[in-house]
This record gives C-alpha cells, sequence and structure tokens, in this order.
C-alpha cells in the first residue's frame, strides 16, 4: 500500500518538563515516519502555565509532533476531562489521518476510544507498561482497571514490546490478537567504535533513572564493595536521569572512590559514545520489559550481564553476555569477576548484527508498515 497518515497518540513522550523521559515512544514514531507520515498528539500536564493549554509543534520530515501542556486540577477526576479537551484541541492541528496507533494503553487510550466510536478510526496499541504485571494492575483503581480492559477490547491489534508483557496483557484481556515488536535503536548511531585507550582496567557501565526499587542498585553497589575487598581491580561508571547522591554517599563511606564514578543524564548520541567505552554493561533489574539498553549494548557490541525479568531473555543469544536471576548477588559477583579475568563473549560486529536485524528503524518501520496494512484492509 502506499503511504499512510498515522496518528501517534501517546499516553508517556518526551515534554519540555523532561526531555529524556519514556523517549523510546518518540523513537517508534521516527521510524514509522520513514516510510509513513506520523502525527505525535500527547497531553501533558504544565502548572506553571498562566493560561489553561499551550500548544508546542514541531516539524521535521515525515514527522510532526503536537504536544498540548495543560494547567492541572486539584480535583483528580477533573484532569481527565483537561486531559480528554487537550487532546482535542490538538487534534485541530492535524489533517485527516488513516488510523490511530496508541502508545500505551492508559490514559490516552479514553482518547482512542473516543475517535473508534465517534470517527471510526481503528487503532492499534503498542505498550511498554510494566503496571501489566500482576501485582501492580491489582493496585491499580478497579474504575480504571475497567476502561484498560474496554481500550484493549476494542484495540484491532496489540503490540507489546516483549512476549513477557503480552502475557501479562492477555491476563487482563485474554481474547486480544497481538504480535511482539521491540523498542527501536539507531544501529546508525549505536555501532562498534574502536575502543579509546583506557588505564587497563575492566570497565563496567550502568545507565538508568538509578530508582533502586526497580533497578536494584543497592545490589551492584554491595557486589562493587565485595569484589573491592576480594582485591579485584577494576572501575564501575554509574549514572543516568536519577539522583546519585546515595551511590556517592556509599562509595564515600566505603572508601571506593577509586572503583565508583559517576555522571549525570546523557544525550542520545552521548549513550552510543559511552557504551563504547566499557567492557560489559550491568542492569540487575528486579523488573523490566525489554529495555532499550539491551538492544543499544548489542548494537555497540558490548557484552551485557543481566537479570532474568521481563521480556530480557527473549532478545538474549548465546554468548552476548551472562543471564542472572533476579537478585542474584553472588551470580553477579561471578559474573563481574569472569569478566575481569578475561572471559570471552561474541564478537562485537556479530553482536551489532543482530540488533540491526532485530532492532533497527528500518525492520521496525517495515513490521508496524504491515500491521497498518491489515488494520486498513480489514475496513474495505
Amino acid at each position: 500500500m502506499s503511504a499512510k497518515h498515522i496518528l501517534f497518540l501517546c499516553s508517556w513522550y518526551p515534554s519540555k518538563n523532561n526531555p529524556f523521559a519514556r523517549d523510546f515512544v518518540q523513537r517508534h514514531a521516527n521510524a514509522v515516519s520513514e516510510i509513513n507520515k506520523v502525527s505525535v498528539l500527547y497531553a501533558h500536564k504544565d502548572d506553571t502555565l498562566n493560561k489553561s493549554y499551550d500548544f508546542k509543534i514541531n516539524h521535521q520530515g515525515n514527522l510532526k509532533e503536537i504536544i498540548v501542556y495543560y494547567k492541572s486540577s486539584s480535583i483528580h477526576g477533573l484532569n481527565y476531562i483537561k486531559r480528554f479537551i487537550a487532546l482535542n484541541k490538538g487534534l485541530k492541528f492535524i489533517d485527516d489521518f488513516d488510523l490511530v496507533h496508541l502508545n500505551v494503553t492508559y490514559p490516552a487510550g479514553l482518547f482512542a476510544l473516543y475517535l473508534k466510536l465517534l470517527k471510526k478510526k481503528q487503532y492499534v496499541i503498542t505498550e511498554h507498561w510494566t503496571a501489566f504485571r500482576k501485582e501492580l494492575f491489582e493496585k491499580i483503581n478497579p474504575i480504571e482497571r475497567k476502561f484498560i480492559q474496554l481500550i484493549l477490547k476494542n484495540a484491532f491489534k496489540l503490540l507489546p514490546v516483549s512476549q513477557d508483557l503480552t502475557n501479562n496483557m492477555l491476563r487482563v484481556y485474554p481474547k486480544a490478537d497481538y504480535e511482539v515488536i521491540p523498542n527501536v535503536v539507531d544501529t546508525q548511531v549505536f555501532k562498534p567504535i574502536k575502543k579509546k585507550a583506557s588505564n587497563g582496567k575492566i570497565k563496567f557501565l550502568h545507565l538508568s533513572s538509578l530508582k533502586n526499587d526497580h533497578k536494584n542498585i543497592q545490589g551492584m553497589l554491595n557486589i562493587v564493595k565485595k569484589l573491592v575487598e576480594d582485591k579485584l581491580d577494576f572501575e564501575f561508571h554509574i549514572g543516568g536521569t536519577g539522583d546519585a547522591h546515595s551511590i556517592e554517599e556509599f562509595s564515600s563511606n566505603h572508601h571506593l572512590e577509586k572503583t565508583i564514578f559517576t555522571f549525570s543524564a546523557l544525550q542520545y548520541n552521548q549513550v552510543a559514545q559511552k557504551l563504547n567505552q566499557f567492557d560489559a554493561f550491568i542492569l540487575f533489574s528486579n523488573y523490566e520489559n525489554q529495555p532499550c539498553v539491551q538492544s543499544e549494548s548489542f548494537a555497540c557490541g558490548l557484552p551485557f550481564i543481566a537479570t532474568n525479568v521481563g521480556g530480557i531473555a527473549e532478545f538474549f543469544p548465546e554468548n552476548f553476555g551472562i543471564i542472572l536471576e533476579k537478585g542474584d548477588e553472588e551470580g553477579l559477583f561471578n559474573a563481574m569477576k569472569e569478566v575481569i579475568t578475561g572471559k570471552e563473549f561474541a564478537e562485537k560486529y556479530e553482536m551489532h548484527q543482530y540488533a540491526v536485524n532485530n532492532f533497527s528503524s528500518q525492520v521496525l518501520a517495515q513490521r508496524f508498515d504491515k500491521v497498518y496494512n491489515q488494520v486498513l484492509l480489514s475496513q474495505k
């Protein structure tokens, strides 16, 4: 089929308040825009506004982003109405479109329902949300859970980023049609380069939000301390969008300043440069879906040490790294020690080619386009 106009309706998207937040949704939009026209629509609360609504419109090539900022209400229920009004106002800046690609089911899915019921626009859903895990979903307000089920029921197809997430979504609505389509990586930016000369030490990297309940930061720090106590010489660099104060305090209290190094948030291309300076990435998470940093590491040829949570094992060829059980500090100790003492992994360019075949924008754009064609053919 010829090029289509896709409305990328988003519950999550980068904003002026946090330009790094959930940028994996933006990367999907960029990928789709390689072969189709894409209009992103996103509403974000901003209580610094001196008016009810404000609009930020970016237009580059086939991609148009309409972000509507709205002033929230102290009455929780009114914010649903204000968000809906904001999306409806933003829709006026968008030409007629062929279908809706909803990104993260809730809350933007309420507007997707409106577009389907009143404007006859079908929608598909890409999902990243860990809240579909049973123990987290049960904590959601019962009314919101009913809305989420209704949104899933009316979707043409679900496109979760991992099979693990799919299984959780099917528990919420078991009759859905689905296809796993993972997060995208720009394999022109994320690629192996000749590593800069270092001080000869093995260097480990961790990059994330630094939230301990999610990424198990304390578990990694415990093992770094234990390895140093065993007289192993290495460096552990840790940073990202979160607060590193507690990490620096731990380092100072245990005299690890020559081993632990912190850094702040990075731009997208800086992440690629960073990955190429290290010997292994560590992701010791308690839960995940399909973390972008895994595919980014593979694209740069960087071995990956990770816990077997979420969809990590689904995209983990043999000899690309080491998989551990959740919370297995002894396993992390042994894995890091193996790397320090010379364990070998797959060649960098083998890892990069795997990323190209599975996560590149060219491949995923075609996969999304195939789904869009299914939607449009169903309406004929």
